[in-house]
């Protein structure tokens, strides 16, 4: 975290939390202290955002009348507030799906900045786990003749590893007593009851190993209906004793997530290198590559529906292109040409989907918008009013009955355009 020039900033991803109450106990404590290990004083007033992975959550939350965006949505406020170079700290105590599913997020936006650091779940080492079974071994004393089975919510393949190295931490420490369960996949349930009876246990403490004791806690695990932990443990025989408490909480489990947050490993920004040097593009031009593509059924965007946008949008539609077309007040040749008019101004996202852009608004901060965004992502963008910004050029079309030509000038000269006008004139008279 050592490029502290105002275009930082941080992302903060969990799973979520719908409950007011428990968000506040044990998410927000959490949120706050990684905040506040991002926020010394060089970064003060560095952009945050706070994304949750479940969509039901989020939808809860919403009923609520509180939004929270995913992680993709998250990224490009980010980036809109001038973010170039974000950290992704994490609260997901494992690498499952969840954890999975943040990580996809962040690398499709992460060609939209500069650089992107992506931070481990919170365990994720062998020291790790030591730290996590010694603030274990502190809040749960061992006492005779009973137990202590932690729930997590559980993952697939080497996720479930976590839970696993969990517990040899806390056997290394005599503590045999504490069992690690998860909701899915091992240890299961099972798996678990049988431990217990060849230890003779006949009390368990039963609690989430989760961040917060949100839904799944609540009814999954501590619920005393349905196929609930605490219902089946004490239907087999022992008495459960339940605690609705989780690790977010708890100051080591701050200092585990604001570690990883400090050692966050950089994501492969995968973009298509063509962003242009616009003083090497004035002072050595390169001669520009006639490119003929079929666009027949591609997807194509033309921001701005003025008369630039108008004639992009019309050549386009001409050539079978499926054009969407922004702008708050499309002339009627853009209305025409689109197969999707979209009468607001230009959104950043707007891009998804498309293989070839239009900028050609009267706007040139919207302009250079996009073509950043499309230059980072990938997409070939044509800028109307900034040829450096191009990675590709709009020609000038001579279209005859069975032969089509593009010209464009061979680099950006102030005489260019006079040139091709005269040059796609005189191609024009002698097509067939």
């Amino acid at each position: 975290m050592g490029r502290m020039d105002g275009r930082h900033g941080l992302l903060i991803v969990g799973s979520g939390c719908a409950d007011p109450r428990v968000r506040a106990a044990y998410v927000a404590p959490l949120e706050r202290a990684l905040v506040d290990a991002f926020h010394p004083d060089a970064t003060a007033g560095a952009p945050v955002r706070i994304a949750f992975t479940s969509d039901r959550v989020r939808a809860a939350c919403a009923k609520r009348g509180v939004t929270v965006p995913c992680v993709a949505d998250a990224l490009e406020e980010l980036w809109a507030a001038g973010v170039r170079d974000v950290t992704v700290a994490v609260t997901h105590v494992v690498g499952g799906a969840s954890y999975r599913s943040a990580c996809r997020a962040v690398r499709a936006k992460a060609p939209l900045f500069d650089a992107v650091h992506l931070a481990a779940p919170l365990l994720s080492s062998a020291e790790d786990a030591e730290t996590l079974a010694q603030a274990i071994d502190v809040r749960y004393p061992r006492c005779e003749h009973a137990a202590v089975v932690l729930v997590g919510h559980g993952a697939d393949g080497v996720g479930q590893l976590a839970y696993a190295a969990l517990g040899y931490a806390l056997h290394l420490r005599g503590r045999d007593d504490v069992m690690i369960g998860a909701l899915r996949g091992e240890p299961s349930r099972a798996a678990v009851r049988g431990a217990l009876e060849r230890m003779g246990a006949r009390d368990v403490a039963l609690a989430p190993l989760m961040v917060a004791p949100g839904i799944h806690a609540q009814r999954d695990v501590l619920g005393t209906t349905g196929e609930s932990w605490a219902h089946l443990l004490s239907d087999a025989g022992f008495r459960v004793r339940a605690t609705a408490c989780g690790l977010g909480a708890w100051p080591e489990v701050h200092q585990l997530a604001i570690g990883h947050m400090r050692t966050a490993a950089p994501v492969e920004t995968v973009r298509a290198d063509i962003t242009m040097d616009a003083s090497a593009a004035h002072s050595a031009p390169t001669a520009r590559f006639p490119l003929f593509v079929d666009l027949s059924g591609v997807r194509c965007l033309v921001v701005g529906g003025g008369a630039v946008g108008s004639r992009r949008a019309e050549a386009l539609a001409r050539f079978g292109a499926r054009v969407t077309v922004v702008d708050p007040t499309p002339l009627d040749g853009a209305r025409r040409a689109a197969d999707e008019v979209r009468t607001r101004p230009y959104r950043p996202g707007d891009e998804e989907g498309c293989s070839l852009v239009i900028a050609a608004t009267g706007d040139r901060e919207v302009n250079r918008m996009v073509g950043d965004r499309c230059r980072r992502l990938g997409v070939p963008v044509s800028v109307a009013d900034a040829s450096d910004e191009c990675t590709f050029f709009f020609p000038a079309l001579c279209e005859g009955e069975h032969t089509v030509a593009g010209v464009v000038s061979r680099d950006a000269t102030p005489d260019g355009h006079v040139v091709t006008a005269r040059a796609a004139a005189r191609i024009r008279d002698i097509l067939p």
